[in-house]
């Protein structure tokens, strides 16, 4: 995933999102924090939109991490396959599992998000615009994964090993 031209800009912008989602919440709390402590006088929409941003962020963190590979995950046990389409062929499988597991948290992540009919109590945002970072994420894992099982065919067709980036014992990768 990390080699291909479209992922590397591709997760470069998404970075930059992250990045400016999260300036933008210690800003948030930074001023209500001034503001109750020095003004004593709270912002009382600042806790809401920070709560919001950083469910945001943990979502879209998450795809980050599922796309950059850096999920944890138990690629020690399939790196000890010695037989390199044994170890495809459970990759294989294993991201066929993941994507019926993100293919649940998307369908029921979008009826929960589009059966929304509540607003935010400070900041009157309607709660299907929070709730839809399920859906929208659980979509961008998806089109990720289906990339990894590519991966994973044309590797087990070219009888190749994938490189895991292991920690052995002492603390350092191999």
């Amino acid at each position: 995933m990390k080699d291909s031209k479209f992922f590397k800009i591709f997760f470069g912008i998404y970075k930059f999102i992250l990045i400016a989602l999260t300036i933008a919440m210690f800003i948030i709390v930074g001023s209500n924090v001034f503001s109750r402590f020095v003004l004593n006088n709270s912002l009382g929409w600042a806790d809401e939109l920070a709560r919001f941003i950083f469910i945001w962020i943990s979502f879209l963190g998450a795809v980050l991490a599922y796309g950059t590979d850096d999920h944890v995950g138990l690629n020690f046990v399939i790196a000890k396959i010695p037989s390199a389409k044994a170890q495809n062929l459970v990759s294989i499988i294993s991201d066929i599992f993941i994507m019926s597991v993100l293919a649940i948290i998307t369908y029921y992540g979008y009826i929960v998000a589009t059966s929304a009919t509540n607003v935010s109590p400070a900041l009157y945002i309607p709660m299907t615009l929070v709730y839809s970072i399920v859906p929208v994420s659980g979509l961008l894992m998806m089109v990720i994964n289906l990339f990894k099982i590519k991966k994973h065919i044309n590797l087990f067709r070219e009888g190749k090993k994938e490189k895991f980036e292991i920690i052995d014992e002492s603390g350092g990768a191999q």
